[in-house]
């Protein structure tokens, strides 16, 4: 339910309870002269319970989302009074501007407190993570078309195969060699472009090592992440978009005019050349076959639990069980292969 519309529901709902209560008290009174006052006193009536109910929901609704806006406008107000205080101190920067830097900061400092004064929380679990903030004013107060979910209000609106669903955003990344799973991540945010330079970093620390190619569909590519993979070590592959067949990317297709900016078309001739398409054709084999024996062989298609962190260590947990049902394989390999041998023997 948007914002606006949370208001407008409030109000309708507050008005529907006035009348019945009203009807309640007419009733009470009728009752009263024919049986005394006090007799049997009953519950509220199913339908004043229901929208108390309701009204009560929309209100804690609003609240967390009015709470929420305020605490990302807030880390906003405070980056952008670092950035002031770093010019500040430039030496390029004169007196009067480094006045002005440092009233400016202070005055972002101020309205950041003044927004997080009422519940200062701890910074959250995987912070490094992109997190979906529903749109608000510069007051940090939610647009009319900011919307929050009734059942899970962390989850978001995101797109799955040509339609909608109230999802989270799961991420992994994949070793060519065993389809284990060396690193894994989950949030709210839709766009997979947010999530590269997270990841990577999450490979670079479990393995200890940096990959020697990195490898992503048209989601991931932006320029900041080919230079943040290139400037982590890796060599990144990673779609720019168009066409594709066989997992190649396909050039006799027309794509967008806007594919032929300088840093698409460096990628994309890299992903044209024998070594580019020969690397790029092993995600076949590599993530994509991680999540289809994730959805479809072992039938996860929907999260159990609610909320970011508990949907989090859900996902962590299915990723975990995935790598020791590989672990679990590579191991008994070759005693099937011994048995099998054995039986034909006999």
């Amino acid at each position: 339910m948007s914002y606006d519309r949370m208001a407008k529901e409030e109000a309708r709902l507050k008005a529907e309870v006035e009348q019945l209560l009203s009807q309640a008290e007419a009733v009470d009174a009728a009752e009263d002269e024919l049986y005394g006052a006090g007799q049997q006193p009953k519950d509220l009536p199913a339908e004043l319970e229901r929208r108390e109910g309701r009204r009560e929901k929309i209100r804690d609704l609003r609240a967390g989302l009015e709470k929420e806006t305020a605490k990302a406008r807030a880390v906003e107000l405070t980056e952008m009074a670092d950035e002031l205080r770093s010019k500040a101190v430039k030496p390029t920067t004169s007196p009067a501007q480094r006045e002005t830097c440092t009233t400016l900061a202070a005055q972002h400092d101020q309205q950041a407190a003044d927004l997080n004064h009422d519940d200062p929380d701890p910074p959250a679990v995987d912070s490094d993570l992109p997190r979906n903030t529903p749109p608000a004013d510069p007051s940090g107060t939610p647009k009319p078309e900011a919307q929050r979910n009734f059942t899970d209000p962390e989850s978001r609106i995101m797109k799955r195969d040509g339609g909608f669903v109230q999802a989270y955003n799961g991420q992994i990344a994949v070793d060519e060699e065993h389809q284990i799973i060396v690193a894994a991540a989950l949030s709210n945010q839709a766009p997979d472009a947010q999530y590269l330079e997270s990841m990577l970093r999450r490979v670079v620390d479990n393995c200890n090592a940096v990959p020697a190619i990195t490898t992503g569909d048209a989601g991931y590519f932006s320029v900041d992440n080919v230079r943040a993979a290139e400037h982590m070590g890796t060599e990144p592959l990673i779609s720019v978009g168009g066409h594709h067949r066989n997992g190649l990317l396909d050039d006799s297709k027309p794509v967008l005019a806007s594919f032929h900016s300088e840093e698409r078309a460096a990628m994309r001739a890299r992903l044209m050349s024998p070594a580019g398409r020969a690397a790029y054709a092993r995600r076949k084999a590599t993530v994509e076959p991680v999540f289809g024996q994730i959805r479809a062989c072992r039938g996860f298609r929907q999260m159990s639990l609610r909320g970011l962190a508990k949907a989090r260590c859900e996902w962590l947990l299915v990723c975990a069980t995935h790598n020791l049902l590989k672990l679990c394989s590579a191991a008994t390999r070759p005693v099937r292969a011994t048995a099998a041998a054995a039986a034909t023997a006999a």
